[in-house]
């Protein structure tokens, strides 16, 4: 699973069929929560060409780890991914710090994530709550 927003191509074998789809979760109420309501899949023996703020990371999801939202490019099927709240309240009230993360467990799969995930939001700015806005809308379409 991926999300499109890091996708720059894909490279595959002409031989070798690829099947991309969409997963949409309407009827999960972690999926409204996060507003992670749609999902990219591909199958097949392809290679992805992905793009990140200050470079990506591939992680295996063996013993548990949490990151960022914002950061997070893409998973395996086989990682448990779940939702955790951020340790503190302050800062998301603040406008520093998001207030969710993504967790990873699992034994054999991988995860991929910015390292330095893209805030783009400077409080204080006029268009702001703007950028938000818009921000909120594609993350729903998983754009």
């Amino acid at each position: 699973m991926f999300q499109p927003r890091g996708l720059v191509g894909l490279v595959c074998d002409a031989g070798q069929p690829l099947a991309i789809s969409s997963h949409w979760r309407l009827g999960s109420l972690h999926a409204w929560l996060t507003l992670q309501l749609r999902f990219i899949v591909f199958r097949g023996p392809v290679t992805l060409i992905v793009r990140g703020c200050r470079g990506v990371r591939l992680e295996r999801a063996g013993q548990g780890r949490s990151i960022s939202q914002s950061a997070t490019l893409g998973f395996t099927t086989d990682v448990l991914y779940s939702t955790m709240r951020s340790e503190t309240f302050l800062p998301y009230l603040r406008g520093q710090q998001a207030l969710l993360n993504d967790r990873f467990d699992g034994g054999n799969g991988v995860y991929l994530y910015e390292e330095t995930p893209r805030h783009g939001k400077q409080p204080g700015k006029v268009g702001s709550w703007f950028e938000g806005f818009t921000d909120a809308i594609l993350k729903v379409f998983g754009i």
